[in-house]
């Protein structure tokens, strides 16, 4: 498995997703499709959060771990992503933490390492 490193600084404006999209697909073209389309979609959530509720610009990280694939978005928020009440499926919001519940073994937050702010993690399994 390549192992993608470095950070990508994002303009908080509504093309950021497909920026980071583009950037996962660059640096991690040797993971598998399926695999890869996942690790597309909760990066396209989390960034989209992002840019959403956050503040500045939004910076995204990958690591490939030897069992784990770590994924970091940060922006200058202090605030914790907020799970609204149950998923409405004809409303335009309020899945994605549900959606990365589901496609993650674990996420949380923390405070942002550099300046204010704070860093939402996401970690899935390595494909085997």
């Amino acid at each position: 498995m390549d192992p993608p490193s470095g950070v990508l600084v994002l303009a908080p404006v509504p093309g950021a997703p497909a920026q980071a999209r583009d950037h996962i697909k660059r640096v991690a073209r040797a993971w598998s499709g399926d695999f890869l389309d996942v690790v597309l979609l909760v990066v396209s959530e989390a960034v989209t959060n992002a840019v959403r509720y956050g503040h500045g610009d939004v910076e995204l990280s990958i690591r490939a771990l030897p069992d784990r694939i770590r994924i970091e978005v940060s922006d200058a928020n202090p605030e914790p992503p907020v799970r609204r009440g149950t998923p409405d499926g004809l409303a335009d919001g309020g899945r994605g933490l549900f959606l990365l519940d589901a496609l993650t073994e674990a996420w949380g937050t923390q405070p942002r390492g550099t300046g204010p702010g704070k860093t939402v993690w996401l970690e899935l399994n390595a494909p085997r």
